[in-house]
């Protein structure tokens, strides 16, 4: 499993294999993580305010979604403003916990490296 599969299933960095958040998705806690990994027993959590960093990337990501999604509805389908940012609204509303969570993934793994000897 390469990197970009593994952030996009969110899996460990260290070993590809375990999972990184607690399985069924719940939304009243969707950032709900595990402690560790099941397969290589990395410490998610490493300290207190670890995933503060995931808050930048997340910033990034929302802005070029924004930018991309009214500039879609404005310049190519012809909408108006208000119809633009009313169709952004939606679906930002739908990507919220997508978004929160791939930060998060995404901040982890530019922290950890990838080590093959702890794959199952």
């Amino acid at each position: 499993m390469n990197m970009l599969s593994s952030i996009w299933n969110y899996k460990c960095p260290r070993c590809r294999q375990g999972d990184l958040f607690v399985k069924p998705f719940n939304p009243k806690d969707p950032l709900n993580m595990h402690k560790e990994c099941s397969n290589c027993k990395l410490n998610l959590h490493p300290e207190p305010g670890y995933y503060y960093g995931a808050m930048f990337i997340s910033y990034i990501w929302t802005g070029f979604l924004c930018l991309s999604i009214v500039g879609f509805c404005m310049l190519v389908l012809g909408w108006g403003a208000n119809s633009a940012m009313a169709m952004l609204i939606f679906i930002m509303a739908v990507m919220f916990f997508f978004v929160m969570r791939v930060s998060r993934v995404m901040y982890i793994h530019l922290d950890v490296k990838y080590d093959p000897s702890k794959k199952n």
